[in-house]
Protein backbone atom coordinates (compact mmCIF):
# COMPACT_ATOMS: atom_id res chain seq x y z
CA UNK A 1 0.00 0.00 0.00
CA UNK A 2 2.85 2.38 0.87
CA UNK A 3 4.63 1.60 -2.42
CA UNK A 4 1.35 2.18 -4.30
CA UNK A 5 1.18 5.61 -2.67
CA UNK A 6 4.79 6.28 -3.70
CA UNK A 7 3.90 5.49 -7.31
CA UNK A 8 1.22 8.19 -7.13
CA UNK A 9 4.05 10.76 -7.03
CA UNK A 10 5.27 9.33 -10.34
CA UNK A 11 1.76 10.00 -11.60
CA UNK A 12 1.93 13.54 -10.20
CA UNK A 13 5.04 14.20 -12.30
CA UNK A 14 4.16 12.54 -15.61
CA UNK A 15 0.43 13.41 -15.80
CA UNK A 16 0.74 17.24 -15.82
CA UNK A 17 3.73 16.98 -18.18
CA UNK A 18 2.01 14.74 -20.75
CA UNK A 19 -1.40 16.44 -20.38
CA UNK A 20 -0.31 20.04 -20.96
CA UNK A 21 2.29 19.04 -23.57
CA UNK A 22 -0.25 17.03 -25.63
CA UNK A 23 -2.74 19.95 -25.51
CA UNK A 24 -0.20 22.55 -26.63
CA UNK A 25 1.04 20.20 -29.40
CA UNK A 26 -2.25 20.97 -31.14
CA UNK A 27 -0.56 24.19 -32.29
CA UNK A 28 1.62 22.05 -34.59
CA UNK A 29 -1.56 20.91 -36.36
CA UNK A 30 -2.59 24.57 -36.78
CA UNK A 31 0.81 25.41 -38.31
CA UNK A 32 4.22 23.64 -38.30
CA UNK A 33 5.75 27.08 -37.53
CA UNK A 34 4.50 26.70 -33.93
CA UNK A 35 6.70 23.64 -33.31
CA UNK A 36 9.51 25.59 -31.59
CA UNK A 37 7.01 27.30 -29.27
CA UNK A 38 5.50 24.08 -27.85
CA UNK A 39 8.09 23.37 -25.10
CA UNK A 40 8.47 27.01 -23.87
CA UNK A 41 4.67 27.53 -23.83
CA UNK A 42 4.15 24.24 -21.94
CA UNK A 43 6.69 25.26 -19.28
CA UNK A 44 5.10 28.72 -18.98
CA UNK A 45 1.62 27.22 -18.42
CA UNK A 46 3.00 24.78 -15.83
CA UNK A 47 4.84 27.60 -14.01
CA UNK A 48 1.59 29.62 -13.84
CA UNK A 49 -0.29 26.55 -12.56
CA UNK A 50 2.17 25.89 -9.72
CA UNK A 51 2.47 29.60 -8.89
CA UNK A 52 -1.28 29.94 -8.16
CA UNK A 53 -1.33 26.89 -5.84
CA UNK A 54 -0.52 29.01 -2.78
CA UNK A 55 -3.73 30.99 -3.31
CA UNK A 56 -5.81 27.79 -2.96
CA UNK A 57 -8.25 26.27 -5.43
CA UNK A 58 -11.44 27.83 -4.01
CA UNK A 59 -11.14 31.03 -6.08
CA UNK A 60 -10.44 29.39 -9.43
CA UNK A 61 -12.25 26.15 -8.57
CA UNK A 62 -15.68 27.64 -9.34
CA UNK A 63 -14.66 27.78 -13.03
CA UNK A 64 -13.50 24.14 -13.11
CA UNK A 65 -16.99 22.58 -13.33
CA UNK A 66 -18.33 24.73 -16.22
CA UNK A 67 -15.08 24.49 -18.24
CA UNK A 68 -14.94 20.70 -17.78
CA UNK A 69 -18.61 20.39 -18.77
CA UNK A 70 -17.97 22.41 -21.96
CA UNK A 71 -14.89 20.24 -22.66
CA UNK A 72 -16.80 16.96 -22.47
CA UNK A 73 -19.66 18.42 -24.53
CA UNK A 74 -17.23 19.52 -27.27
CA UNK A 75 -15.34 16.21 -27.48
CA UNK A 76 -18.68 14.33 -27.64
CA UNK A 77 -19.86 16.60 -30.50
CA UNK A 78 -16.57 16.08 -32.39
CA UNK A 79 -17.08 12.32 -32.09
CA UNK A 80 -20.74 12.38 -33.16
CA UNK A 81 -19.93 14.49 -36.27
CA UNK A 82 -17.53 11.80 -37.56
CA UNK A 83 -19.68 8.84 -36.44
CA UNK A 84 -22.51 10.33 -38.55
CA UNK A 85 -20.30 10.12 -41.67
CA UNK A 86 -19.11 6.56 -40.93
CA UNK A 87 -21.73 4.89 -38.69
CA UNK A 88 -20.20 1.46 -39.39
CA UNK A 89 -17.68 2.28 -36.61
CA UNK A 90 -20.52 1.55 -34.14
CA UNK A 91 -20.11 -2.17 -34.92
CA UNK A 92 -17.04 -1.92 -32.68
CA UNK A 93 -19.44 -1.94 -29.69
CA UNK A 94 -19.60 -5.72 -30.13
CA UNK A 95 -16.78 -7.38 -28.13
CA UNK A 96 -16.49 -10.24 -30.63
CA UNK A 97 -14.26 -8.08 -32.87
CA UNK A 98 -11.80 -7.55 -30.00
CA UNK A 99 -11.95 -11.25 -29.05
CA UNK A 100 -11.38 -12.23 -32.69
CA UNK A 101 -8.36 -9.94 -32.89
CA UNK A 102 -6.96 -11.41 -29.65
CA UNK A 103 -7.45 -14.96 -31.03
CA UNK A 104 -5.86 -14.25 -34.42
CA UNK A 105 -3.05 -11.92 -33.28
CA UNK A 106 -2.09 -12.81 -29.67
CA UNK A 107 1.43 -11.34 -29.92
CA UNK A 108 0.27 -8.01 -31.36
CA UNK A 109 -2.56 -7.89 -28.82
CA UNK A 110 -0.12 -8.24 -25.94
CA UNK A 111 1.96 -5.33 -27.25
CA UNK A 112 -1.02 -2.99 -27.89
CA UNK A 113 -2.60 -3.65 -24.47
CA UNK A 114 -0.10 -1.09 -23.14
CA UNK A 115 -1.54 1.50 -25.55
CA UNK A 116 -5.17 0.50 -24.94
CA UNK A 117 -4.79 1.08 -21.19
CA UNK A 118 -3.89 4.73 -21.94
CA UNK A 119 -7.56 5.22 -22.94
CA UNK A 120 -8.67 4.71 -19.33
CA UNK A 121 -5.74 6.07 -17.30
CA UNK A 122 -6.80 9.23 -15.53
CA UNK A 123 -9.81 7.47 -14.04
CA UNK A 124 -7.62 6.49 -11.08
CA UNK A 125 -7.20 10.21 -10.25
CA UNK A 126 -10.89 10.27 -9.26
CA UNK A 127 -9.93 8.69 -5.93
CA UNK A 128 -7.95 11.86 -5.09
CA UNK A 129 -11.29 13.73 -5.07
CA UNK A 130 -13.24 11.00 -3.26
CA UNK A 131 -12.58 12.65 0.10
CA UNK A 132 -13.89 15.99 -1.16
CA UNK A 133 -17.08 14.80 -2.87
CA UNK A 134 -17.89 11.23 -1.83
CA UNK A 135 -18.98 8.36 -4.09
CA UNK A 136 -22.35 9.55 -5.38
CA UNK A 137 -21.45 12.73 -7.35
CA UNK A 138 -18.35 11.06 -8.83
CA UNK A 139 -20.41 8.06 -10.02
CA UNK A 140 -23.17 10.32 -11.41
CA UNK A 141 -20.66 12.50 -13.30
CA UNK A 142 -18.79 9.46 -14.63
CA UNK A 143 -21.76 7.49 -15.97
CA UNK A 144 -23.87 10.42 -17.21
CA UNK A 145 -21.21 12.72 -18.72
CA UNK A 146 -17.59 11.58 -18.72
CA UNK A 147 -17.75 8.00 -19.99
CA UNK A 148 -20.37 8.68 -22.75
CA UNK A 149 -18.37 11.70 -24.00
CA UNK A 150 -15.06 9.79 -24.03
CA UNK A 151 -16.64 6.79 -25.78
CA UNK A 152 -18.22 8.99 -28.48
CA UNK A 153 -14.92 10.78 -29.03
CA UNK A 154 -12.90 7.55 -29.35
CA UNK A 155 -15.48 6.15 -31.79
CA UNK A 156 -15.29 9.41 -33.73
CA UNK A 157 -11.50 9.09 -33.95
CA UNK A 158 -11.99 5.54 -35.25
CA UNK A 159 -14.47 6.80 -37.87
CA UNK A 160 -11.98 9.50 -38.95
CA UNK A 161 -9.21 6.90 -39.33
CA UNK A 162 -11.48 4.71 -41.49
CA UNK A 163 -11.88 7.67 -43.86
CA UNK A 164 -8.38 9.18 -43.53
CA UNK A 165 -5.71 6.74 -42.29
CA UNK A 166 -3.09 9.52 -42.53
CA UNK A 167 -4.87 11.33 -39.65
CA UNK A 168 -3.13 8.85 -37.31
CA UNK A 169 -0.43 11.48 -36.57
CA UNK A 170 -2.93 13.42 -34.39
CA UNK A 171 -6.48 12.02 -34.75
CA UNK A 172 -7.96 14.09 -31.92
CA UNK A 173 -7.12 17.51 -33.33
CA UNK A 174 -7.66 16.42 -36.93
CA UNK A 175 -11.31 15.69 -36.08
CA UNK A 176 -11.92 19.42 -35.76
CA UNK A 177 -12.53 21.77 -38.73
CA UNK A 178 -9.71 24.26 -39.40
CA UNK A 179 -11.61 27.25 -37.93
CA UNK A 180 -12.08 25.40 -34.62
CA UNK A 181 -8.47 24.30 -34.12
CA UNK A 182 -7.19 27.27 -32.10
CA UNK A 183 -10.24 27.44 -29.79
CA UNK A 184 -9.95 23.66 -29.31
CA UNK A 185 -6.25 23.96 -28.35
CA UNK A 186 -7.23 26.67 -25.82
CA UNK A 187 -10.07 24.56 -24.38
CA UNK A 188 -7.87 21.42 -24.25
CA UNK A 189 -5.15 23.37 -22.43
CA UNK A 190 -7.65 24.61 -19.82
CA UNK A 191 -9.01 21.07 -19.39
CA UNK A 192 -5.52 19.61 -18.92
CA UNK A 193 -4.65 22.30 -16.37
CA UNK A 194 -7.79 21.31 -14.40
CA UNK A 195 -6.88 17.61 -14.71
CA UNK A 196 -3.35 18.39 -13.50
CA UNK A 197 -4.82 20.30 -10.55
CA UNK A 198 -6.49 17.09 -9.30
CA UNK A 199 -3.08 15.36 -9.23
CA UNK A 200 -1.38 18.30 -7.49
CA UNK A 201 -4.14 18.52 -4.85
CA UNK A 202 -3.88 14.73 -4.48
CA UNK A 203 -0.12 14.99 -3.89
CA UNK A 204 -0.73 17.50 -1.08
CA UNK A 205 -3.42 15.28 0.51
CA UNK A 206 -1.35 12.09 0.24
CA UNK A 207 1.76 13.77 1.69
CA UNK A 208 -0.27 15.08 4.64
CA UNK A 209 -1.63 11.57 5.30
CA UNK A 210 1.85 10.01 5.05
CA UNK A 211 3.19 12.57 7.58
CA UNK A 212 0.28 11.73 9.93
CA UNK A 213 1.16 8.03 9.63
CA UNK A 214 4.72 8.84 10.67
CA UNK A 215 6.45 7.81 7.41
CA UNK A 216 7.69 11.33 6.57
CA UNK A 217 9.15 14.13 8.69
CA UNK A 218 6.85 17.10 9.30
CA UNK A 219 6.49 19.58 6.44
CA UNK A 220 4.84 22.99 6.33
CA UNK A 221 1.10 22.65 5.64
CA UNK A 222 -0.85 25.83 4.80
CA UNK A 223 -4.65 25.79 4.90
CA UNK A 224 -6.06 27.79 1.98
CA UNK A 225 -9.73 27.66 3.00
CA UNK A 226 -11.48 28.78 6.18
CA UNK A 227 -14.25 26.20 5.75
CA UNK A 228 -12.70 23.19 3.97
CA UNK A 229 -9.92 21.38 5.86
CA UNK A 230 -9.11 19.34 2.75
CA UNK A 231 -7.86 22.41 0.83
CA UNK A 232 -4.18 22.65 1.71
CA UNK A 233 -0.93 23.91 0.16
CA UNK A 234 2.52 22.44 0.82
CA UNK A 235 5.34 24.63 -0.61
CA UNK A 236 8.00 21.87 -0.56
CA UNK A 237 5.75 19.36 -2.40
CA UNK A 238 4.53 22.03 -4.86
CA UNK A 239 7.93 23.21 -6.05
CA UNK A 240 9.48 19.74 -5.80
CA UNK A 241 6.81 18.48 -8.22
CA UNK A 242 7.35 21.48 -10.50
CA UNK A 243 11.12 20.86 -10.78
CA UNK A 244 10.52 17.15 -11.53
CA UNK A 245 7.87 18.00 -14.18
CA UNK A 246 10.19 20.52 -15.89
CA UNK A 247 12.89 17.82 -16.01
CA UNK A 248 10.39 15.32 -17.50
CA UNK A 249 9.31 17.79 -20.23
CA UNK A 250 12.97 18.63 -20.97
CA UNK A 251 14.00 14.96 -21.16
CA UNK A 252 11.14 13.60 -23.29
CA UNK A 253 10.19 16.75 -25.31
CA UNK A 254 6.95 15.28 -26.77
CA UNK A 255 3.79 13.65 -25.47
CA UNK A 256 4.37 10.55 -27.64
CA UNK A 257 7.76 10.02 -25.94
CA UNK A 258 6.16 10.57 -22.52
CA UNK A 259 3.47 8.00 -23.36
CA UNK A 260 6.15 5.31 -22.89
CA UNK A 261 6.53 6.41 -19.26
CA UNK A 262 2.77 6.83 -18.86
CA UNK A 263 0.73 3.95 -17.53
CA UNK A 264 3.28 1.67 -15.88
CA UNK A 265 2.72 3.25 -12.44
CA UNK A 266 -1.06 3.19 -12.94
CA UNK A 267 -1.03 -0.50 -13.91
CA UNK A 268 1.21 -1.34 -10.92
CA UNK A 269 -1.18 0.60 -8.65
CA UNK A 270 -4.17 -1.28 -10.11
CA UNK A 271 -2.41 -4.55 -9.36
CA UNK A 272 -1.60 -3.46 -5.79
CA UNK A 273 -5.20 -2.25 -5.27
CA UNK A 274 -6.59 -5.62 -6.41
CA UNK A 275 -4.33 -7.45 -3.94
CA UNK A 276 -5.38 -5.09 -1.12
CA UNK A 277 -9.05 -5.58 -2.08
CA UNK A 278 -8.70 -9.30 -1.30
CA UNK A 279 -7.70 -8.49 2.30
CA UNK A 280 -10.60 -6.02 2.67
CA UNK A 281 -13.36 -8.35 1.44
CA UNK A 282 -11.90 -11.41 3.19
CA UNK A 283 -10.88 -10.02 6.59
CA UNK A 284 -12.98 -6.86 6.97
CA UNK A 285 -16.18 -7.94 5.19
CA UNK A 286 -15.78 -11.64 6.19
CA UNK A 287 -16.75 -12.93 2.72
CA UNK A 288 -16.26 -16.66 1.88
CA UNK A 289 -12.71 -17.51 0.82
CA UNK A 290 -13.67 -18.97 -2.61
CA UNK A 291 -15.74 -15.87 -3.46
CA UNK A 292 -12.84 -13.61 -2.47
CA UNK A 293 -10.33 -15.56 -4.58
CA UNK A 294 -12.73 -15.70 -7.56
CA UNK A 295 -13.67 -12.00 -7.47
CA UNK A 296 -10.20 -10.57 -6.96
CA UNK A 297 -8.59 -13.31 -9.10
CA UNK A 298 -10.59 -12.21 -12.16
CA UNK A 299 -9.46 -8.58 -11.84
CA UNK A 300 -5.93 -9.70 -10.97
CA UNK A 301 -5.62 -11.57 -14.30
CA UNK A 302 -6.93 -8.52 -16.24
CA UNK A 303 -4.61 -6.13 -14.35
CA UNK A 304 -1.68 -8.51 -14.78
CA UNK A 305 -2.14 -8.58 -18.57
CA UNK A 306 -2.07 -4.76 -18.81
CA UNK A 307 0.82 -4.53 -16.34
CA UNK A 308 2.91 -7.13 -18.23
CA UNK A 309 2.31 -5.27 -21.51
CA UNK A 310 3.41 -1.96 -19.96
CA UNK A 311 6.61 -3.66 -18.70
CA UNK A 312 7.74 -3.75 -22.35
CA UNK A 313 8.17 0.04 -21.99
CA UNK A 314 10.21 -0.28 -18.79
CA UNK A 315 13.49 0.67 -20.47
CA UNK A 316 11.81 3.11 -22.87
CA UNK A 317 10.89 5.72 -20.25
CA UNK A 318 8.62 3.64 -18.04
CA UNK A 319 11.39 3.19 -15.49
CA UNK A 320 11.22 6.93 -14.70
CA UNK A 321 7.97 6.55 -12.75
CA UNK A 322 9.26 3.55 -10.84
CA UNK A 323 12.46 5.50 -10.07
CA UNK A 324 10.39 8.42 -8.70
CA UNK A 325 8.32 5.94 -6.69
CA UNK A 326 11.45 4.28 -5.31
Amino acid sequence: GIFGTCLFYGDGVITPAISVLSAVEGLEVVSPAFKKSVIPLTLLILLALFWVQKRGTAGIGKFFGPITLVWFGVIALLGVSHIAHHPQILWAISPHYALGFIWNHPGTTFIILGAVVLCVTGGEALYADMGHFGKKPIRLAWFSIVMPALTLNYFGQGALLLAEPEAVRNPFYMMAPDWALLPLVGLATMATVIASQALISGAFSVTKQVIQLGFLPRLQVQHTSETDTGQIYMPFVNWGLFVAIVMAVGMFRSSSNLAAAYGIAVCTDMLITTVLTFFVIRYAWKMPLLLCIGATGFFFVVDLAFWASKLLKLFDGGGLRLAIGA
